[in-house]
């Protein structure tokens, strides 16, 4: 059996005193130039488990169970430095203050957030059955069909990434999408359903297709990790923009299959947009979360997520998202405000140090 990844593996935290702590943002998780939000927000909850763990381990919270960032400025690949500040230090509930800097710049804030700490496994207190339930239901799956095939009757893997080189962070994981055929008519383009699988590859700037399949299995989901994984899945608005690409992810293995579709597009839209480079980039301007359950900490192979927007206007939409195990119970949700910008605002990074949406 392969050893297995999690996220902290994937983003190690430095100490550097009490309230400060390094990391080193990776070029494998960026979209475009930007290092994805999602996995940024991985990073602020391994500081702040980090920071609980070793500055204040008598109070033995080392679980975030809220968190709330607003992304202020674009981060970029390489080193960062968080900032802590103990809010409020409780006997229940720890808040924690985390601001992001970079460029050696303490005084400018990249990304600011606020996490709740807690015990999840010594919470004690009123519990009731809300017989909540995803609407419209979710098509069932069988897991142990699509980890030995690639598909079921109705989930199959998502194919070669239409565009790979900007959206580098997709490539480390494994999406099992509703089959177009499968996808009930009644269902909005707003709703995505997928089942996924942490899958990191090797560094290097074009994994081949067969690396990305070796990588099936080597990654497993922890608490660490929702951060991520809230942030990771084909964008509702490109069911809406870019539908033949989108279904094409789904049933075209590929990968020359999948250029040649690409650049079918970009003739028919008249040939404006170079095919390796999406025609929207979908910032986060905020995220929150709230964490329901405690994953194991060896994790977990599988999880269920559905992501719905219900308003895309003007540029701006917000996306309600929903993570669930194979036991169908909810293991976090999470709220974002989101832009959807040309992707040349990505691309064309402005030299100052300050990096503006």
């Amino acid at each position: 059996m392969a050893q297995t990844t999690t996220f902290a593996d994937l983003c190690p935290i430095t100490r550097t005193s009490s309230h400060t702590y390094d990391v080193n943002l990776l070029e494998e998780w960026i979209i475009g130039t930007v290092p994805n939000g999602g996995y940024t927000t991985s990073n602020f909850l391994i500081c702040a488990r980090t920071h609980m763990s070793t500055t204040h381990t008598k109070l033995n919270q080392p679980h975030p169970i809220n968190l709330h960032l607003e992304f202020l400025r674009r981060t970029s690949v390489g080193p960062a430095t968080f900032i802590v500040r103990d809010v409020k230090l409780g006997s229940r509930i720890t808040n924690l203050h985390l601001t992001l800097t970079q460029n050696n710049d303490p005084k400018t804030s990249i990304v600011e957030g606020y996490i709740m700490m807690s015990n999840i496994p010594k919470e004690e207190g009123l519990s009731l059955p809300t017989s909540y339930a995803l609407h419209p239901p979710p098509l069932p799956a069988s897991i142990p069909t699509l980890e030995a095939h690639g598909e079921d009757q109705n989930y199959r893997r998502r194919g070669p990434e239409p565009f790979p080189s900007f959206r580098r962070a997709v490539l480390n994981v494994a999406l099992y999408l509703v089959k177009p055929s499968q996808r009930p008519k009644s269902w909005p383009k707003s709703i995505n359903d997928q089942w996924i699988r942490l899958a990191p590859l090797p560094k290097t700037s074009k994994p081949t297709d067969e690396q990305r399949l070796s990588a099936l299995g080597t990654g497993r989901w922890t608490n660490d990790s929702i951060g991520f994984l809230v942030d990771m899945f084909p964008q509702i608005i490109e069911h809406y923009i870019n539908p033949v690409a989108e279904r094409a992810a789904i049933e075209v293995n590929d990968v020359a299959e999948m250029r040649k579709i690409i650049e079918d597009i970009n003739k028919t839209n008249g040939g404006g947009e170079p095919a390796s480079r999406a025609r929207y980039w979908y910032p986060t301007l905020t995220l929150t979360l709230n964490v329901k359950k405690l994953l194991p900490p060896e994790g977990v192979d599988w999880l269920f997520v559905r992501v719905q927007s219900k308003v895309i206007k003007q540029g701006r939409f917000d996306l309600d998202v929903s993570v669930w195990d194979e036991a169908g119970e909810m293991v976090a949700n999470s709220l974002h405000a989101s832009l959807a910008l040309d992707s040349s605002r990505n691309i064309a990074r402005s030299k100052k140090k300050e990096g503006k949406l």
